[in-house]
């Protein structure tokens, strides 16, 4: 994710997920009981209460996780927790030692009956911007909880592999929507089951009355809650948009689907809210289920695909990492963690997916997909082209490594592109990386990991000398990718196109229609250096400065007012075509008020398009490529 200091254009959809861990059914069972109190929420801050089984030990460890799977980055959910207290079984305290931000330890462990502790939810609690919103936590006493349990629940040294009964008193208006197993429901109290400290973490929970809907696809049980502060958004209106998606999918995937069930936890949160996190929306993937979080003042119509982009995603997930996954993924290590070097696989991978199915499966049309290969050839620009993808992802929780996590969406994605084309071309149009991916998740699967170092040569094994070369050079290696080489193969050549803008600020597919330049005596504003079609046709020129937005007036354009800045932009990107809106601009000294509709700005760009020469061997595997 990149922000801008000044302007933070930052509503692109951030998503993220992957998590898996260790399997082990030979571990005796001792179930450690948890409990979280909705009811009773003070200050904005939620008791939770942990029981383990008895202790033999003189001493223990407790944790709460420093990062989880999915994420990529030091999160220390610890900080969120406070007034922690250890009891005996008398009721008396004993003395607890804070190790560091994440880690307790107690001496008298054998006398331990009990930890409690109040819980501050990301969403305004201490440096809870830093956090990704659909990875939170939102407390919102008696109109909605959003709950991943990572930053609630933790776990003693040792004791990951026990099961947990979760015990959650609720107020009588909400419902629990989540793939937790339940015990029993009740108005007032849910109880849940959870094989393991993975489960726990694994099955997020959003309460908030009832706004849901459920339905079958042949064998998989969907569910679909959202919560909408205004109540504009029903669940029922977005039913059909995400079956024609999740059918699409399945008959994409083929028989490297085997998933049962899948839950989409949409939490729409408010502008405030927004504000606070830069701008930052998207979604945390779990093995049955999605926490997305997006912006309740977004139109139907924008909401539903945004959900078929993300949500997609998300589920895609289901092949890797759920079936195709390392060793270091497998046992995820959430406070001492071990990186693999294959998140070109576990999120490139997955972004190509989610992007090649729509158009695989009639859902977009060509142009739509190339301006998407476009949009992230042009973002990938952004990132250092000549940082080794392995060693990237084997290092991503530092720097400067994780400064350029969000290239895992664009060059990620890009990677497996060139990898499609190049076995697609070498096999006569037959195979592609979705067949390679199937085969390895019918080798691998949920319970068998495989080595991290070995994956890559593997792969070169099921394929061909020229992918053997491709990751030599442009995975592992330093190499930038000549794309336009791979795109030719395939009948695809630059040239001018039209594509639809985010918002009515910008004057291209990625500046905006104006610059921070200063005047005379040195202050900078925002000065008119390109139009679109819907501010040209209101009458703005090239030279204007740009004062204000609808009613709302700039600030001083400095650093320190970003947010402010941020706030008069970020409503444009949720404007339907319809809206009337105004623009403020100042020409020759002279101040005016411009009014016009939004309409659907465009702007003609260089980008991807196909040739009209191209050889027929050329189209012949473009159509392979798209609809194979």
């Amino acid at each position: 994710m990149k922000k801008n200091n000044l302007l933070i254009f930052s509503l692109s959809i951030i998503f993220f997920g992957c998590a898996t861990l260790k399997q082990n059914n030979t571990v005796k069972q001792v179930e450690i009981n948890a409990s979280i109190d909705l009811v009773d929420v003070n200050d904005d801050k939620v008791k939770v209460v942990i029981d383990p089984p008895k202790i033999n030990n003189d001493e223990i460890t407790f944790y709460i996780p420093q990062i989880v799977p999915g994420t990529y980055e030091y999160s220390n959910f610890g900080r969120f927790i406070e007034n922690i207290k250890a009891f005996d079984y008398k009721g008396n305290e004993l003395k607890l030692n804070q190790e560091d931000e994440n880690t307790w330890s107690i001496t008298e462990a054998k006398k331990l009956d009990k930890i409690s502790y109040l819980t501050n939810d990301t969403f305004d609690g201490p440096d809870g911007k830093a956090i990704y919103p659909m990875g939170g936590t939102n407390y919102k006493k008696n109109e909605t909880f959003l709950l991943n349990l990572h930053s609630m629940i933790g776990y003693f040294d040792g004791m990951k592999e026990n099961s947990y009964r979760l015990n959650i008193r609720s107020p009588k208006n909400l419902e629990a929507f989540t793939s937790l197993s339940v015990i029993s429901k009740s108005d007032t109290l849910d109880i849940f089951s959870a094989k393991r400290y993975f489960h726990i973490i694994d099955n997020p929970i959003l309460y908030s009355e009832p706004n849901a809907v459920s339905f079958n696809l042949d064998d998989i049980k969907v569910g679909l809650a959202i919560y909408s502060p205004t109540g504009t958004h029903k669940a029922k209106d977005y039913q059909d948009a995400i079956e024609k998606m999740m059918i699409a999918q399945k008959k994409f995937l083929g028989d490297a689907n085997n998933t049962a069930s899948y839950d989409i936890l949409l939490h729409l949160m408010g502008m405030e809210d927004l504000q606070y996190f830069g701008g930052m929306m998207g979604a945390l993937e779990h093995h049955t289920s999605t926490t997305v979080v997006f912006v309740d003042q977004m139109q139907a119509e924008e909401l539903t695909q945004s959900l078929v982009d993300v949500v997609s995603h998300e589920f895609f997930h289901t092949l890797t990492p759920l079936n195709i996954h390392s060793e270091e993924i497998h046992n995820f290590e959430y406070n001492t963690p071990l990186m693999s070097k294959h998140l070109w696989m576990y999120e490139g991978t997955t972004e190509y997916f989610a992007n090649l199915f729509q158009i695989n499966q009639g859902l977009i049309d060509e142009q739509n997909f190339y301006n998407r290969i476009l949009e992230k050839l042009n973002y990938s620009k952004r990132y250092d082209d000549t940082m080794s993808f392995t060693e990237m992802s084997s290092k991503i929780v530092d720097e400067p490594y994780q400064t350029n996590y969000g290239n895992v969406y664009q060059k990620g994605a890009l990677i497996n592109m060139c990898l499609d084309i190049i076995i697609r071309e070498n096999s006569g149009g037959e195979r592609g990386i979705l067949s390679v991916m199937q085969d390895l998740a019918k080798k691998y699967g949920k319970e068998k990991p495989f080595k991290d170092n070995l994956l890559i040569d593997e792969i070169i094994s099921m394929t061909y000398p020229q992918v053997a070369d491709f990751f030599k050079n442009h995975v592992e290696g330093k190499v930038p990718i000549n794309y336009m080489e791979y795109l030719n193969k395939v009948g695809l050549t630059m040239g001018e196109t039209e594509v639809p803008l985010p918002s009515i600020l910008f004057k291209d597919n990625q500046n905006p229609f104006f610059e921070p330049q200063p005047d005379q005596d040195g202050k900078v504003r925002y000065v008119v250096t390109g139009l679109n079609d819907t501010i040209e046709s209101m009458g703005v020129e090239i030279g204007d400065v740009f004062l204000g937005l609808d009613g709302k007036m700039l600030p001083e354009i400095k650093k320190e007012n970003a947010e402010q800045i941020n706030a008069v932009f970020t409503p444009s990107f949720m404007w339907d075509d319809k809206k009337e809106f105004t623009i403020t601009i100042q020409r020759n000294m002279d101040k005016q008020t411009l009014i016009g509709i939004t309409g659907k700005p465009n702007a003609k760009v260089s980008g991807v398009v196909e040739d009209p020469n191209a050889a027929e061997k050329a189209i012949i595997l473009r159509t392979a490529w798209l609809k194979n």
